[in-house]
């Protein structure tokens, strides 16, 4: 019997966690170097291009990303390998259709929230990119290769974190910045998905080919749920900072977004989790069925509210100390951290979403997000009155983000336990 001193392919797998929580941290940390290089003002701007790219990855796909996502692990089991390829390539096309549709939007002018056309174009074009490369990724994602899916996540993350801050650092610009990180990410995408393509025996043009013809007979009812769920989903995550970009004026904008890393930490902590968790539930689904799935995303769920609580704490003291002594002049935001830490580990926290759509409730989460949604804002509008006072402020705003985050959490959590044994 040969032994072999190099790690299994199994071995590595279990390296995936510490690579892709790397990789988020360097994403973290490129925020946290704009935020130290560019002024108040820049920085506002580079926020608010985040903010659009984020939004025109809601709707960049019409839908058809999630789907691939739940379907392409299903693909793999029934040996469809095609079949994925080709709703990937369908995902790239109309990603590109509606970033054009919305650069056309910017030469004309339209300037959303109090943002620029520039930081329109550009958050487009950025926005475009992220989508892209969730494409690309997919693919690795379903196979249960998540150490190959950090270590693309990893490669992308040193690229961007290395071009945008030298950009921001000489050239003191956060639309160039924006713009090198969506070139970088863009090239990284075609990559990517090329190494996905040598997979089957078809070269890129016919499996695009193939994609564009299969357009018209793709279940469009289904991924216009799936759209309008991730907006409402996006709506829960993300209504605050639209709010704040409205209301608050470009400095305190810009002191709300850098609170906001918070967030974006726990998300990004979420994300870790269930590049792994949501194929694993999709074969657990496929295989063993619907309460077998809830088992496991229960399992997930409990054990990162615990962690989470535990590690609140002293993670406040920490963030407390870190902005008193590199930022100085965002010390206003140190009374958010409380609130958000808490918020963040309850969206860290929520896999029923993924649970729920595995199962094909999609129709049932639209509902509860968009009930949950309306919940949110009523309490939120009725304790803060921000109507009254004339004037919102940041703590206003980040008591919108909690109100939202709990009662999507408590919904999708309670829709999924009655709906476990279904």
């Amino acid at each position: 019997m040969r032994l072999s001193l190099l790690p299994t392919r199994r071995a590595w797998q279990l390296f995936y966690a510490p690579l892709l929580a790397m990789a988020m941290g360097l994403m973290m940390l490129r925020v946290l170097v704009m935020a130290r290089v560019l002024d108040v003002h820049a920085f506002a701007e580079f926020s608010g291009g985040l903010l659009i790219s984020g939004t025109f990855c809601m709707v960049g796909c019409l839908g058809l990303q999630p789907m691939l996502q739940r379907e392409w692990p299903m693909n793999l089991v029934r040996h469809q390998e095609l079949r994925g390829l080709v709703r990937a390539a369908q995902c790239n096309i109309v990603a590109v259709v509606c970033a054009l549709l919305g650069l056309l939007g910017a030469a004309v002018g339209m300037s959303p929230a109090g943002m620029t056309p520039g930081i329109l174009a550009i958050g487009m074009l950025h926005g475009l990119s992220q989508q892209l490369f969730l494409i690309a990724t997919v693919e690795s994602r379903s196979r249960g290769d998540v150490f190959r899916f950090a270590l693309q996540n990893f490669l992308r993350a040193v690229a961007a974190l290395t071009l945008s801050s030298a950009a921001a650092f000489w050239l003191g610009s956060a639309e160039f910045a924006l713009a090198i990180d969506a070139v970088v990410t863009i090239a990284l995408s075609l990559s990517f998905f090329q190494s996905s393509l040598g997979r089957v025996r078809r070269s890129a043009a016919e499996v695009f080919r193939l994609a564009a013809r299969r357009l018209r007979v793709v279940r469009w009812d289904s991924a216009l749920t799936m759209m309008l769920i991730m907006a409402a989903g996006f709506g829960l995550l993300n209504a605050d900072r639209w709010v704040a970009s409205d209301r608050l004026d470009s400095e305190d904008f810009a002191r709300y977004a850098f609170a906001w890393i918070v967030l974006s930490i726990a998300q990004s902590i979420q994300v870790v989790i269930n590049a792994s968790v949501y194929p694993l539930l999709a074969r657990r689904f496929a295989e063993h069925g619907r309460e077998v799935a809830f088992r496991l995303c229960l399992r997930v769920s409990a054990s990162i509210l615990v962690a989470g609580s535990i590690a609140a704490v002293p993670l406040c003291l920490m963030l407390g100390y870190g902005v008193r002594r590199w930022f100085p002049q965002y010390s206003e935001v140190q009374a958010l951290f409380p609130l958000f830490l808490a918020t963040g580990v309850l969206r860290a926290a929520d896999f029923w979403s993924s649970f729920l759509l595995i199962a094909g409730l999609e129709l049932r989460l639209l509902m509860l997000n968009l009930c949950a949604m309306a919940f949110g804002l009523m309490v939120w509008t009725l304790l803060m009155r921000p109507w009254a006072a004339g004037v919102i402020t940041l703590q206003d705003v980040g008591w919108l983000a909690a109100f939202l985050s709990l009662s999507a959490f408590l919904a999708a959590a309670g829709a999924s336990w009655s709906l476990r044994r279904g």
